[in-house]
């Protein structure tokens, strides 16, 4: 099973840590189901006997800007938002720059999935990371980060920078479209250069 690495090197020089959910559920004829890996991890307790974990480390497939200058819009929702963290933790262990970091986050609950707010809210307040949350089940109506990337597309704009990875698509181009003025041909062709420059990257599983 493989899991985006969610901790930076400089922060945790000892250490490799990663965000997982563990899969329980039941299917529509109500019979449990449960992840190998994630159910086999959760159960492992270092205070009681010692653990070991055989792992493999490959190289990531999303590319970085090297300046510290450049704008970096980031989606993940759920547990896509692992290599975000490490990439921000870099970014303020590494860089005395101020960052120009944005980051869409999404869950079904703030109260329960809203992992590492505890640590970004501080650098939201110190402005070092613009943070967009959105919290699907927790009102009448879903919020998706694709809402979110809507209301914030002049922001984004000036940036420039299952279902989710083509809503949000639909969504970035309703931001070349709108603050961007682009036609529906410019905005294609648009997205294609930033994808092929790896300024727009996408790194999506079902």
């Amino acid at each position: 099973r493989a899991f985006s690495i969610a901790s930076c090197q400089q922060a945790h020089p000892d250490q490799v840590q990663i965000l997982m959910a563990v899969v329980n559920y039941k299917t529509k004829l109500h019979k449990p189901r449960k992840g190998v890996c994630t159910t086999w991890l959760s159960s492992l307790d270092p205070k009681h006997e010692p653990v070991q974990i055989p792992l493999w480390v490959a190289p990531g497939t999303i590319i970085f800007p090297p300046s510290p200058n450049s704008h970096i819009i980031m989606i993940g929702p759920g547990t896509g938002c692992a290599p975000f963290r490490a990439y921000i933790e870099e970014q303020i262990s590494f860089s005395e720059e101020p960052c120009r970091l944005m980051l869409f986050f999404g869950c079904r609950s703030e109260k329960s999935d809203f992992f590492f707010h505890r640590e970004w809210q501080p650098l939201v307040d110190n402005g070092k990371l613009m943070l967009f949350s959105a919290f699907s089940r927790d009102q009448d109506h879903k919020i998706y980060v694709q809402h979110k990337i809507k209301e914030q597309a002049q922001l984004v704009w000036t940036c420039n920078a299952k279902r989710m990875p083509s809503d949000v698509l639909e969504s970035l181009k309703y931001v070349c479209s709108q603050p961007g003025g682009l036609s529906n041909e410019q905005t294609e062709k648009y997205l294609q250069d930033m994808e092929a420059k790896k300024r727009l990257q996408l790194e999506t599983w079902a």
